[in-house]
């Protein structure tokens, strides 16, 4: 579903509604998010952790799509210059002051903390805003390289549901069919994945069954491009972006998400304008 797709939708609908987003805060957030000084930085990039806590309420719930997997939640740099190295996150309230601790690949985990949620807290970094773009990481152990699967996709979309962590425009129209419909189940639309490196091609696998990604779900291609600066994947995290029809249920949880990269040694040593054709 696009855009461009017949009916011609309205391209706030129709552009955005494939995407999990929130260019402004939920409005089922109750406590206003805060404004904390780390490091002395005015401007930290930060999230609520009352929705925070509401992705991991979500990753309970729904806890069947990928029932091996742990949650971790996790941060990609979307600007150039933004250092991995030294970077700090702390849960933090009025009083309550919670160090969380990042991992090489700047995934971490949350607690729950009783004071840190009635104090409205935020869980932020010593960053400035936008620095990141925040998502869940939803991964089950022991599949091959450069393979994902399909459940676990489908339930970081539920997990971003609640934790509405994805930035992008968000038109009523989205926000009226959010509230009323399990978005990630029934909508028809595309979610919006980052790969680790530079993709240059993703395929699903379902036992004989195989199908390729169209360029089209590759690089925010289904994005008009004067409304790329309002989502996470601009500037930086094009060339990582991938979208998945998730509510599609002809392809089951155990789906295998197999994932080329441009770095890949068979991706390499290809012809120089197969490459080129593959991102354009």
């Amino acid at each position: 579903m696009g855009w461009w797709y017949a009916g011609r939708l309205l391209w706030a609908g129709a552009a955005t509604a494939c995407l999990m987003c929130n260019a402004v805060a939920v409005a089922a957030d109750q406590a206003p998010m805060q404004v904390v000084k780390v490091d002395g930085l005015a401007d930290p990039d930060r999230q609520s952790y009352r929705r925070m806590l509401k992705g991991m309420d979500a990753f309970e719930k729904y806890h069947h799509l990928a029932p091996k997997a742990e949650l971790r939640y996790r941060l990609y740099p979307r600007l150039e210059g933004v250092r991995a190295s030294g970077t700090a996150m702390t849960i933090q309230g009025d009083t309550a002051s919670i160090a969380v601790a990042l991992a090489g690949d700047l995934s971490f985990t949350l607690v729950r903390d009783e004071q840190a949620l009635r104090e409205g807290a935020v869980v932020t970094t010593n960053r400035k805003d936008r620095s990141f773009a925040w998502g869940p990481e939803v991964r089950t152990p022991g599949l091959p390289p450069n393979t994902w699967r399909l459940g676990d996709l489908r339930l970081q979309c539920q997990i971003d549901r609640g934790a509405s962590l994805f930035v992008g425009l968000k038109p009523p129209a989205y926000l009226l069919l959010e509230a009323t419909t399990d978005v990630c189940s029934l909508y028809p639309g595309y979610w919006p994945y980052y790969a680790e490196r530079a993709v240059f091609g993703v395929s699903l696998v379902n036992g004989k069954r195989r199908q390729m990604l169209t360029s089209d779900l590759l690089y925010a291609n289904r994005l008009p491009t004067p409304i790329h600066p309002f989502y996470d994947m601009f500037p930086f995290l094009y060339e990582r972006t991938f979208m998945l029809r998730v509510s599609d249920t002809s392809w089951p949880d155990d789906t295998l998400v197999e994932i080329e990269y441009m770095d890949d040694e068979a991706v390499a040593t290809a012809a120089p304008d197969a490459v080129s054709a593959a991102v354009e």
